[in-house]
């Protein structure tokens, strides 16, 4: 990191400090290859205006933020946990590789991201392993039923994840070269939303890989105001929340 983008990292966070929460890594718990569940716990997440849905903005390194989805907060013991994935050998990755109990770390937020608060219709999410922690939420705050569908590298450890976390409803394809089952995702993703057309929906996860639901779902006659969409990472670019 050159001297000047060094100061400019340490100014920024001089002047936001007031809105960082410290914390300390008090649990971890690897769920399958490349998942792992994190314990954090601090004072100040006893104030916690937290809404299930929210994210929270981790401090992994050198002043770098990475953006995950709490899957539970705790106020009473000043508490929150989420599921981290190890997708590359990014500064995320090496952090989570290199973490440990105990291990101090910075926390902004929580903050508003999306609301499943109250939620009364049926719920579709789609997303990939950057979205466990949603399905999660979701499924535990939606009134009726979430229907989640995933794209994965591996269905095998993206199962075994899901089952540790009890994310069930899931329809899982493995990704394939040609992007092909991103089409054959998105017409059973219009199909369920034709059978239960007021059911919420919410594309999540890399974003090309959203353009594609989205466009498949927009061609289809679905309007793109039911859409919600958040997009956690794009290939080549850093910091997506």
């Amino acid at each position: 990191m050159s001297e000047s983008n060094s100061f400019f990292k340490r100014s920024i966070k001089s002047v936001f400090s007031i809105f960082l929460t410290q914390t300390k890594v008090s649990k971890m718990e690897r769920l399958a290859e490349g998942f792992v569940l994190i314990e954090m716990t601090g004072t100040k997440l006893k104030e916690a205006k937290w809404v299930p849905g929210s994210k929270v903005q981790v401090d992994v390194g050198n002043l770098t933020y990475r953006t995950y989805t709490p899957i539970s907060v705790d106020k009473n013991e000043g508490k929150l946990s989420f599921i981290a994935y190890k997708r590359n050998d990014g500064p995320a990755s090496t952090w989570i590789h290199s973490l440990k109990v105990g291990d101090p770390c910075e926390v902004f937020g929580p903050r508003d991201s999306l609301d499943f608060s109250n939620i009364e219709e049926d719920a579709i999410l789609f997303g990939d392993e950057t979205s466990f922690g949603i399905a999660k939420v979701l499924q535990n705050n939606v009134k009726k039923t979430s229907h989640t569908f995933l794209e994965l590298n591996s269905l095998a450890s993206g199962k075994e994840a899901l089952g540790h976390l009890g994310v069930t409803g899931h329809r899982t394809m493995e990704r394939s070269l040609d992007g092909s089952h991103l089409q054959a995702m998105a017409k059973e993703m219009f199909d369920l939303i034709s059978k239960i057309p007021d059911a919420k929906v919410f594309l999540t996860g890399r974003a090309s890989s959203i353009q594609q639901v989205r466009a498949y779902l927009k061609n289809s006659g679905i309007p793109t105001n039911k859409l919600k969409v958040r997009a956690y990472w794009a290939d080549g670019k850093k910091g997506l929340d």
